[in-house]
């Protein structure tokens, strides 16, 4: 280059190199004016980029003991900056400038540079390798930055800049071995960071990313060791993406803003991070946030996060390893379906408070969910779909106090299979506004429907659990079906029935308040189904195992009684008079009491009119007393009948009597049989 042919201003530069002086064009001492005005910068402030090319490739003599350095604030660089797979071995600071041409820095191997407040039309430096700092801060591009496969020793900064392209940030494989900082960084387009690897945080607080329908920030693979973060006003109109990342420390997203409609807001699949993952206090999300197959070695945070996706899926979180709890309280709302099925959380899982919002859809899907903890939905916690939790297992208790759900077109809470190393809580103002199921849920402790309104049916079939608790302040509109299940101890209050239940199978081995057997038949009445003995049978049981046998007797005489309803017209006949006679054989008192009556009849009878002997030589001295016992006694035993020969009505009342006997006998052997076959 011509030294010869140099402005005032790269005559200045060029004798400040060797010193790594400073020069400042900017009037008024140097007081920072807008650089995106530098197209009107005259001559005085024009410097081309060949000289600055020509300095940083050795042009200048160097001076022993001087570092020298491109040291250049607000200037107009002329013409375009390469150097295209140059060694510089040089420093560069060329800040607050404007630039006609993009540079050109792809390959090259750089020291610290730095473009700070800079106006380009872009960027172009894939693979290039800057041994020290990269300052892009407050820089303005008009096209798009290309840091593919660019490896930065020290801090690459792009904070306060602006973007724009398509891509407006291309960083494909970029390697940064401190820290990413964007802090308040302005990008209109697609920033691509898949395959990065940064050996400090990411930071994009305050940054504002916009790519609408598109992707916003692609982070596809990337490694960082220190940390995520997008918080303090982070927005993205767009979709934001981290699948198979692997962070370090954690990912704070608190506050952070996301749009994507219909889309997904965040995609995090299969994403490791080795501490919490925060999409907490006023964090939202207008799309999808998935974050399924991730592994969360921390806690994953949404308390206060807002997530809206309807008649979508709000929260994909399906089969993710969580070692530190889920917690989604403070208000957290979902507009969309919420899904955590198959996931494996360490700890517990909190919704206190949360809403859940999915008319006529599922709000909460937690199929097969694993968790060692307690599972708290209580508290104001609202759903407006189903909640799922088929097959989900949770070690230490579900807790749905004071919940409130709701499902305008199926159930509001399924959890059929569930298994529950504590107990289930649907107590305290908890209310279904439709049908609840818990059918083969497995619990450990106890079930607890206590001052619960189920305005739907109820499904408890095959349950077993430690005990079942209603009481007078329960109140299910529907079926309670219980067929099957089994409990050790069952607390119940006779308002807290519903109007049909079914109870075939249901066994208990206890009941917490021992109500008389005349309060308690009245709840087997209410299965409405056919006949079944079993409910009789364990109701007895249990009445005999408390030591009240004569509510046990009540018991089985009704059942008895509801058995005789299905019998044929006959049968119902010899039902009804065994009833009277000796009730089934659980009333014996009645039938000394029949014989009285009868062996009254007789003996008044016969007294007054006794009938003639058959042989007035042989014949005993006539007993109208014994007579009639000998006539209803089967087995005649005392001499009168075979002795005296009735006649006309003797003959009859005789025979009436006769036929009394053995239906009397007959009624009591069996009543008998049936007492000591069930003995």
């Amino acid at each position: 280059m011509d030294v010869t042919d140099l402005s005032a201003a790269e005559a200045e530069l060029w004798e400040a190199f060797p010193q790594a002086g400073s020069v400042d064009l900017r009037p008024d001492g140097g007081v920072p004016d807008d650089p995106a005005d530098g197209a009107g910068w005259g001559p005085e402030r024009s410097v081309r980029a060949d000289l600055i090319s020509a300095l940083l490739l050795g042009a200048r003599a160097v001076e022993p003991g001087r570092v020298p350095a491109v040291r250049l604030s607000g200037a107009r660089i002329t013409g375009q900056l390469d150097l295209s797979f140059a060694e510089v071995n040089y420093a560069a600071s060329l800040r607050g400038c404007f630039w006609d041409e993009e540079p050109r820095l792809a390959g090259a191997q750089l020291r610290r540079v730095s473009l700070s407040g800079s106006c380009l039309p872009g960027l172009e430096m894939p693979d290039a390798q800057v041994n020290g700092l990269l300052l892009l801060d407050r820089c303005r591009f008009r096209d798009r930055v290309d840091l593919t496969g660019t490896h930065v020793s020290g801090i690459l900064s792009l904070t306060g800049a602006e973007l724009r392209g398509d891509p407006a940030l291309k960083a494909v494989s970029l390697t940064v071995e401190r820290e990413l900082v964007c802090v308040g960084m302005t990008a209109h387009g697609e920033c691509v960071l898949a395959g990065a690897h940064i050996g400090g945080r990411l930071v994009l607080d305050r940054a504002h990313l916009s790519h609408p329908g598109g992707q916003a920030l692609t982070a596809d693979g990337v490694i960082v060791q220190r940390g995520v973060f997008c918080q303090e006003g982070f927005t993205a109109d767009g979709g934001v993406r981290f699948p198979d990342a692997q962070i370090g420390r954690g990912v704070t997203m608190s506050g952070a803003s996301l749009r994507n409609p219909g889309k997904v807001a965040l995609a995090a699949e299969r994403v490791t991070v080795d501490g919490e993952l925060a999409l907490n206090r006023g964090f939202t999300a207008d799309g999808q946030v998935l974050l399924r197959g991730a592994t969360i070695r921390g806690g994953l945070s949404l308390n206060g996060a807002t997530l809206r996706n309807p008649s979508g899926i709000a929260l994909n979180a399906g089969r993710t390893v969580i070692d530190s709890g889920l917690y989604a309280m403070e208000n957290f709302a979902a507009h969309g379906e919420v899904q955590i099925g198959g996931a494996r959380i360490q700890g517990s899982a909190n919704f206190t408070g949360a809403r859940l919002l999915n008319p006529g859809g599922v709000a909460l899907l937690g199929d097969r969910l694993e968790m060692t903890g307690r599972f708290f939905c209580g508290s104001d916690f609202m759903a407006q779909g189903e909640i799922r939790l088929v097959d989900a297992r949770i070690g230490s208790g579900l807790h749905l106090t004071a919940a409130r759900l709701s499902n305008s077109s199926g159930r509001t809470l399924n959890a059929e299979g569930l298994t529950v190393g504590g107990g289930v809580s649907c107590d305290g103002q908890f209310t279904a506004d439709g049908p609840v199921t818990m059918v083969h849920a497995r619990i450990n402790r106890e079930l607890s429907f206590e001052a619960a309104a189920i305005r739907a049916g109820l499904d408890l079939r095959f349950v077993r659990a430690t005990a079942l608790r209603t009481d007078a302040r329960t109140t299910i509109t529907g079926i309670l079906d219980l067929q099957h299940a089994s409990v050790e101890v069952l607390h119940d209050d006779p308002g807290g029935w519903p109007a049909t239940v079914r109870l075939d199978g249901f066994t208990y081995t206890t009941a917490a308040s021992p109500l008389p057997a005349a309060a308690r038949l009245p709840w087997i009445a209410r299965d409405s189904g056919s006949y079944q003995p079993q409910p009789y049978e364990q109701l007895a049981a249990v009445y005999r195992r408390m030591g009240h046998d004569s509510d046990a007797r009540t018991v089985l005489l009704a059942k008895q009684r509801r058995r005789r309803r299905t019998l044929s017209a006959p049968s119902q006949i010899w039902g009804y008079l065994q009833d009277c006679i000796v009730g089934y054989g659980y009333r014996p008192q009645r039938a000394a009491l029949w014989l009285a009556v009868l062996l009254a009849i007789g003996t008044a009878a016969f007294a007054a009119d006794h009938p003639a002997p058959l042989d007035q030589t042989q014949a005993p001295e006539f007993n109208p007393f014994l007579y009639a016992l000998d006539l209803l006694l089967p087995i005649a035993g005392f001499g009168q009948r075979t002795a005296f020969n009735p006649l006309g009505w003797h003959h009859w009342l005789a025979a009436s009597l006769i036929a009394a006997g053995w239906i009397l006998a007959t009624t009591i052997a069996a009543g008998v049989t049936r007492v000591l076959s069930r003995q």
